[in-house]
C-alpha cells in the first residue's frame, strides 16, 4: 500500500515539473549581465523576475503559474524584446544590439508566428512613417499624389503580410494579436480631413474589442492611442469626446476590458495635463467600472473628489524623526506632497534629484514633504539613515491602507501633489518635468 502511494506521489509530482514550462536562450555580447522580464498590461511593464545571463549570454526561467500574453524582456541598456507566453517552452537566439529586430525563434510555435510578423513588419511600418510624414508637409500636387500611392501599396503590403502569418494559426495569442496590428484599406481620392472621417467611423467595425485575454499585451493601448492620433486638436473638449465614443463602443462588452482602456486612457489625459476632459469622463463613467477594480475607483477619486481646484485633506501626524506636523499649519506659500516608497524603483531615482533642486524650491517658496507608504517602519528607517533626505518625511507604517494615502486616493508611487496655503490642490505634476514648469511658473510670476 505505501509503494502504491508513493508511486502515484512520483507520478503527481512529475506531472507537476512537466507543467512547469521554461524560457530560455542566448544572447550574443551580453555575458554576466541583468534581464528584466515584465509581464505586459498595455502600455505597462510589471516585473516578475530579475535575472542573470551565464558567462556566454545563457539565461533559464521558468513560467510558473504565469498568465498567457505578451512579456517584455528588458536589458541593462534599456533595449527589449517581447515574447509570447501561451503554455509552452520558449527557446531564442538574439544579439545585444537591437535584440528584437535579430532575434531567432528556436523553439515556440507563438513565438515563430510573431517573429515572422514582426520582422518584414519593421521595414513596412518605417515606410508607412515616412510616407505618411510626407503627406504631412508636402503641398498638394502631382507627387503628393505619387506618396499616397505609395503609402496605400505599402499598407496593403503590410495589410497582406498579415493576413498570410495569421494562417499560420489564427486562433493562437499571437494571431489574434497581430490581427489587432493591420491597416484600415482608405481610398487615395479622399482627401485628408475626408480620410481622417472614414478612418473614424470604420473604426470600430475593422478592429475588435471583445477577447479579454488581449489585455495581456498592448494590442488594446495601441488601438486606442491610434484613434486619438486621428484628432488633431488644442481642445480638451474634443479628447474627451473622442474617448466617450470609444467607451461607448466597448461598454457592453467585457467589463475587464472596459476597465483596461478606461484606465489607459485616464493614464494618458493624466500624462497630458486634459485635467478637464480627465475630470468629466471620471465623472461621467466613474459609476460604472466594476467593484473589484479598486486601483481604478482610486484613479477615479483622484480625478474627481481631489481634481485640481479642490480642498486639500488636512492630516496632524508624527513625523519620522519625532515631531508634530500639520499640513494647514504650512509656513510656506506651497507644499509638495511626495507619496513614495522605499521599494518603488522610480522613487530611488526622483527623490535625490528633488533633494539637488532645494534651492529652486526654496525660490518658489514650496516646502517638500515626503509621505512613505511603506508597511516596515525598520525599512524606512534603515533607508533614511543611508540617505540623508532633506525634508520632514512621514509614515503611518500601514503601507496603502494608511489613513493619509487613502484621503489622498495613492494608487502608485511616486505620486506628487502641489497644496497652496489655502489648502487648495493647485497642481498635480504627472513626472518631475511636469513639477519643474510648475516651479518656473510660480518663480516666474512672483
Amino acid at each position: 500500500m505505501i509503494k502504491t502511494i508513493f508511486f502515484f506521489c512520483c507520478i503527481i509530482l512529475g506531472l507537476l515539473v512537466n507543467a512547469q514550462h521554461s524560457f530560455t536562450g542566448v544572447i550574443d555580447s551580453y555575458s554576466n549581465k541583468g534581464l528584466t522580464i515584465c509581464q505586459q498590461f498595455g502600455d505597462e511593464s510589471k516585473v516578475i523576475a530579475q535575472i542573470r545571463t551565464g558567462s556566454n549570454g545563457n539565461f533559464h526561467y521558468l513560467f510558473e503559474d504565469k498568465a498567457v500574453g505578451l512579456y517584455r524582456i528588458f536589458l541593462v541598456n534599456e533595449d527589449s524584446f517581447d515574447i509570447i507566453y501561451n503554455n509552452e517552452d520558449v527557446h531564442i537566439k538574439t544579439r545585444a544590439e537591437n535584440p528584437q529586430y535579430n532575434l531567432e525563434v528556436v523553439k515556440s510555435e507563438e513565438n515563430s508566428q510573431l517573429y515572422s510578423y514582426l520582422v518584414e513588419n519593421y521595414i513596412y511600418d518605417y515606410k508607412i512613417d515616412v510616407l505618411n510624414q510626407l503627406l504631412e508637409i508636402y503641398p498638394d500636387g502631382k507627387f503628393y499624389a505619387t506618396i499616397q500611392k505609395e503609402l496605400l501599396k505599402e499598407k496593403k503590403l503590410k495589410n497582406k503580410n498579415i493576413k498570410k502569418v495569421i494562417k499560420f494559426n489564427p486562433d493562437s495569442f499571437a494571431g489574434r494579436y497581430i490581427s489587432t496590428f493591420r491597416e484600415i484599406p482608405v481610398s487615395i481620392k479622399l482627401n485628408d480631413i475626408q480620410k481622417r472621417e472614414f478612418l473614424k467611423d470604420k473604426y470600430f467595425e475593422f478592429y475588435d474589442f471583445s477577447d479579454k485575454a488581449l489585455i495581456n499585451s498592448d494590442a488594446y493601448t495601441n488601438l486606442v492611442l491610434n484613434y486619438f492620433k486621428l484628432f488633431k486638436s488644442n481642445d480638451q473638449q474634443v479628447y474627451f469626446e473622442a474617448a466617450k465614443t470609444i467607451l461607448d463602443e466597448i461598454f457592453f462588452g467585457d467589463p475587464e476590458i472596459f476597465n483596461h482602456v478606461f484606465e489607459y486612457i485616464l493614464t494618458g489625459f493624466e500624462s497630458l495635463s486634459l485635467d478637464e476632459a480627465a475630470y468629466k469622463l471620471s465623472m461621467e463613467y466613474g459609476d460604472l467600472c466594476t467593484e473589484d477594480n479598486e486601483h481604478l475607483k482610486l484613479r477615479i477619486k483622484s480625478n474627481t473628489e481631489l481634481a485640481i481646484g479642490s480642498q486639500a485633506p488636512d492630516f496632524t501626524v508624527t513625523t519620522v524623526s519625532g515631531g508634530d506636523y500639520t499640513l494647514s499649519e504650512m509656513k510656506t506659500d506651497y507644499t509638495l506632497l511626495v507619496f513614495w516608497a522605499t521599494w518603488c524603483t522610480h522613487c530611488e531615482v526622483a527623490l535625490p534629484r528633488l533633494a539637488a533642486a532645494k534651492s529652486v524650491f526654496k525660490e518658489a517658496n514650496m516646502e517638500i514633504i515626503a509621505i512613505s507608504v511603506d508597511s516596515e517602519k525598520s525599512e524606512l528607517e534603515a533607508y533614511l539613515q543611508e540617505n540623508n533626505l532633506p525634508w520632514k518625511t512621514i509614515c503611518q507604517c500601514e503601507g496603502w491602507d494608511g489613513s493619509i494615502a487613502v484621503d489622498y486616493a495613492v494608487f502608485a508611487t511616486p505620486l506628487m501633489i502641489i497644496v497652496d496655503k489655502n489648502m487648495k490642490i493647485v497642481a498635480k505634476p504627472y513626472n518631475e518635468e511636469k513639477l519643474y514648469d510648475y516651479l518656473e511658473e510660480i518663480i516666474t510670476n512672483k
